[in-house]
């Protein structure tokens, strides 16, 4: 039966405007609460920590050259612009450190670009913490039900999820937010199928930070025309040249049956969203994991060490392209260095990409002394990336790790207190730490709070 757009209402974009219409808060369970909540607190936190690098300072310069109604607040500062403007600027900064999460099935990061999207619109309509959240949890769903049927084959082609689905989770979370209904939520939908966009040959540049602000200003504009009357195609996501068949990738998946409505379980419990123990790639983490829990066991003297050796399933070679970086953003993309510098500094944090840690000569000659390997047997599942590392001796000993899930995705979840830590140390890297602190509170009972604009406050730089 056609709804009031002449549409058929089984389509997928019609399940969708209806499922993120109809999502109320007080209908979430309480494991979606929890884990929306840490996944925004995270976000912030790597915004915070992002905003005065290289990658995001060129974005907020142009955007305050541009001004306009001092509105929505670009986190860690005390400039305040138009909702679209700020979620370019706090979306580029979230991601700019690549220490942000990331969905499983999504193959991509879908927090910066929601809550970039989500503070910046309710800083113009007073929007409180549980409508926050049930528009984290619509844009969430919208991004990780498609990434779980398009994916691999959709990342495989090239494209960057963060900045494609992210744009369609950006989209969704900002059309909940403004309250749109069924109908409006497909008009947003529709604009923002058109406006997704992102290469993975940008990995390793400045531009892939920028892509995950090009996903929530696209949201927030998109969101905003379809609450302005502007009309898209009410299927943009369904049928020939549709959303799923244009990026879907050599193997074109068949969603013809999916919907979102039918009462599946809520992405954010069923697939959740991995939190970053480190600040690069997430194809790195379980190598990582593995390499250090050899340096806590055995205390491998660097100079002893005649080579790493780490084998991985076949998608990351394609995503880890920078075997011997000379930038941070590059170090990020590139195993050899991680796992040198981890084995040198016992982390790989925020300090380990800094341009004088990346090229100093310590860490240069020891990751000339890694190696890399596909081990076919290591098949790409749910967002885990299994590694094993093989640390050779000078004296011929050889020390052998291994790690399945990396500490933080979503089925070996980061603790409360370890939440706390990195927050804390990312939000400081801008603001005091008693305002740190004040913020995490507040952020850790989002729920209650009657409006977003006074969690914002905390947020200035």
């Amino acid at each position: 039966m056609p709804d009031e757009g002449g549409q058929a209402r089984d389509s997928l974009t019609a399940s969708l405007g209806r499922f993120a219409a109809a999502l109320r808060f007080e209908h979430l369970p309480e494991a979606a609460i929890a884990r929306a909540k840490a996944n925004m607190l995270d976000a912030i936190g790597c915004i915070l920590a992002g905003v005065n690098t290289a990658d995001a300072t060129p974005v907020r310069a142009v955007v305050a050259a541009d001004g306009g109604a001092a509105e929505a607040l670009l986190f860690g500062t005390t400039l305040r612009l138009p909702p679209a403007a700020a979620a370019l600027a706090n979306g580029a900064a979230g991601h700019a450190l690549d220490y942000d999460d990331s969905s499983p099935p999504m193959i991509g990061h879908p927090s910066v670009p929601l809550v970039s999207a989500i503070f910046a619109l309710a800083a113009r309509n007073g929007a409180g913490g549980a409508q926050a959240v049930t528009a984290y949890v619509a844009g969430l769903e919208a991004a990780a039900r498609l990434g779980r049927n398009m994916n691999p084959s959709h990342y495989a082609a090239g494209w960057h999820a963060t900045a494609t689905l992210g744009t369609l989770a950006a989209t969704v979370g900002a059309a909940k937010l403004l309250g749109l209904d069924a109908r409006g939520v497909r008009m947003a939908v529709g604009i923002g199928a058109s406006s997704a966009a992102g290469i993975r040959r940008n990995f390793g540049s400045a531009v892939k930070p920028l892509h995950a602000g090009l996903a929530a200003r696209n949201g927030v504009v998109a969101a905003l025309l379809a609450a302005n009357g502007l009309v898209a195609d009410a299927d943009a996501l369904d049928g020939e040249r549709g959303f799923v068949h244009v990026f879907g990738g050599a193997d074109r998946p068949d969603l013809s049956a999916l919907r979102y409505d039918d009462g599946a379980l809520l992405e954010v419990v069923a697939s959740g969203v991995g939190i970053k123990r480190y600040s690069c790639c997430g194809c790195t983490h379980s190598a990582l994991d593995a390499l250090l829990a050899l340096r806590a066991a055995h205390a491998p003297d660097p100079d002893a060490v005649d080579s790493i050796h780490c084998t991985m399933n076949a998608l990351v070679p394609d995503i880890l392209v920078h075997h011997r970086p000379e930038t941070p953003a590059q170090a990020k993309f590139s195993m050899e260095y991680c796992l040198a510098a981890a084995l040198l500094d016992g982390d790989c944090g925020i300090a380990q990409f800094k341009l004088d840690r990346v090229t100093r000569a310590d860490v240069q000659a020891l990751l000339r002394r890694v190696t890399t390997a596909v081990d076919p047997a290591i098949a790409y599942r749910n967002g885990v990336y299994p590694g094993t590392v093989t640390i050779r001796l000078k004296d011929g000993r050889e020390l052998v790790g291994r790690a399945e899930e990396a500490k933080g995705h979503p089925d070996f979840p980061l603790s409360l207190d370890e939440l706390r830590t990195k927050f804390l140390d990312c939000a400081t890297q801008t603001i005091p730490l008693p305002q740190a602190e004040a913020a995490f509170a507040a952020l850790a009972a989002l729920e209650t709070a009657p409006r977003l604009n006074d969690i914002a406050a905390l947020l200035e730089g």
